[in-house]
């Protein structure tokens, strides 16, 4: 295998739908990108943090500044001002600061392990480069339902 230059990547590509070829896909390959993502920025309101999680479907909203990851609101966040009538819905208030973030080149079933651990649904997907930077672009996403559809384990 090294002296044809068969790779794991390689490998993945050819026997995407074998048990080995899932296990050696990348987060990149399974995360939402572009318009499918639940981006919102920080000076935006709860009714349209809320409008665009019902859109998306994640279950998440991520709040960004600039063009940088500020941090998250998840649905249970939401909910839980909604219950409250006395909280006050400004967005800064419930975002959750420096959420998780994977780097893209994870493999996918390192992603679902640390789902598991710290019991959470979505991981926020950066590149290589931005990981160990406090500004990050988000990359994608990927939820947990998407792992297991792709037969990651």
């Amino acid at each position: 295998m090294e002296k044809r230059k068969f790779t794991r990547e390689k490998f993945s590509l050819f026997h995407k739908g074998g048990n080995l070829g899932a296990t050696l896909r990348l987060a990149k390959d399974i995360m939402v990108t572009g318009k499918k993502m639940p981006i919102i920025n920080y000076k935006k309101s709860f009714d349209q943090a809320l409008k665009i999680m019902s859109q998306k479907k994640l279950g998440i909203v991520v709040v960004t500044k600039k063009k940088y990851i500020k941090g998250l609101i998840t649905d249970g966040d939401l909910r839980r001002v909604l219950n409250n009538s006395r909280k006050e819905k400004n967005l800064d208030r419930i975002t959750r600061n420096y959420p998780l973030v994977i780097n893209e080149n994870m493999s996918a079933s390192k992603a679902l392990g640390i789902m598991s651990e710290k019991k959470i649904t979505s991981l926020l997907v950066v590149s290589d480069n931005d990981k160990n930077k406090k500004n990050k672009i988000l990359r994608g996403i990927i939820h947990i339902h998407f792992l297991i559809g792709s037969g990651i384990n």
